[in-house]
Parts: structure tokens; C-alpha cells; sequence
């Protein structure tokens, strides 16, 4: 026998990705005599196993491999930026220029801008795409600490069943 109170209390049922599935293990661990409690412990070690080995697994293998593809292509990944951000001076000087005036040095300044902007991203990126080819070193690390900060923004913006005053998940195991 169910109880639906039990579940409806979990927070672990109020994650976006899995909630559905810790829904329906919370249901089947206090069908097998497990406390509310109880429940609720082991589904967050099991999410927490998931979520390292995944998270393992994207740091140390997909990033690298991402970023040793993207290297190269700094050039390609920023050039529609200029693209966007110079359509106003284009049609600024367009306008002047039919308007039988020249443009002004803020217009050129504007471009110089632009592209100088358009240039330090490109280096930005390179720099970036240097340091991701070497974050699968740190994998473990980084997925801990990824893991940590996830689960302390989690706990401080979630409340335990739309509870008011608001109860942190923290809050409702502990109490």
C-alpha cells in the first residue's frame, strides 16, 4: 500500500530532469517497506551516482573531444557577429551617404569597435577552446564540484511541496 502523501513530499520528485522516475521509484522502495525517509536518502544517492558518472563521462570525454573539433574554426564560430552588430552602421552610412553626407567619426569608431570586440572574442575563444581540450584531466573534480553547486542552488530556490512558509529540501529531511 502506497502512500501518496510519502511521495508527494519527496523533493526529489520536483526535479525537471527525472522527477517522474524518482516518483515511481519512491513509490515502489515504500511499497518494499521503506520509510518516507529512507526512500528518499537512497533515491538521492542514486541520483547522485547518475548524475557523476554522466557528468565524468561529458567532462572527460565529450568536452575534449568538442573542443579538439571546434579548434581551428575560431574564425567561423565569430563571424556572424560582426555581421549583426555592423547592420546599423551599414545603414546609418547608407542613409547619409544617400542623404549627401558623410558619415561621422562615431560611425567609423562604431565599426573599429566592432570589429576590435569581433577580433578579442576570436582570441577569447581560442583561449577557451585550449583549456577545454584539457578539462578531461579533472573530470572527477570538476563533475564533484559541478555536483555540489548544482545540488546548493537546488536546496536554496526549491520548496518542498509549494510549502509557505517556503521549506528547503534540506529542511524537510532534517526535520
Amino acid at each position: 500500500m502506497t502512500s501518496d502523501l510519502a511521495v508527494a513530499d519527496n523533493p526529489l520528485a520536483e526535479l525537471p530532469v527525472g522527477g517522474g522516475l524518482v516518483a515511481q521509484l519512491d513509490k515502489l522502495l515504500i511499497d518494499l517497506g521503506f520509510t518516507a525517509q529512507w526512500a528518499a536518502a537512497v533515491e538521492f544517492l542514486i541520483l547522485a551516482v547518475v548524475a557523476f558518472l554522466l557528468l565524468s563521462v561529458a567532462i572527460g570525454k565529450v568536452v575534449p573531444w568538442m573542443s579538439g573539433k571546434l579548434n581551428g574554426y575560431e574564425g567561423r564560430l565569430t563571424a556572424p557577429i560582426p555581421a549583426v552588430l555592423l547592420a546599423p552602421e551599414w545603414m546609418v552610412t547608407t542613409l547619409l551617404v544617400k542623404a549627401g553626407r558623410k558619415p561621422g567619426a562615431i560611425v567609423y569608431g562604431y565599426g573599429e569597435a566592432v570589429l576590435a570586440l569581433t577580433d578579442w572574442l576570436q582570441a577569447a575563444l581560442s583561449v577557451v577552446l585550449r583549456f577545454l581540450g584539457s578539462v578531461g584531466k579533472f573530470s572527477r573534480q570538476i563533475a564533484i564540484a559541478v555536483l555540489v553547486l548544482g545540488f546548493l542552488s537546488w536546496n536554496s530556490s526549491s520548496c518542498v511541496a509549494d510549502s509557505q512558509p517556503c521549506i528547503s529540501p534540506v529542511q524537510h529531511w532534517m526535520g
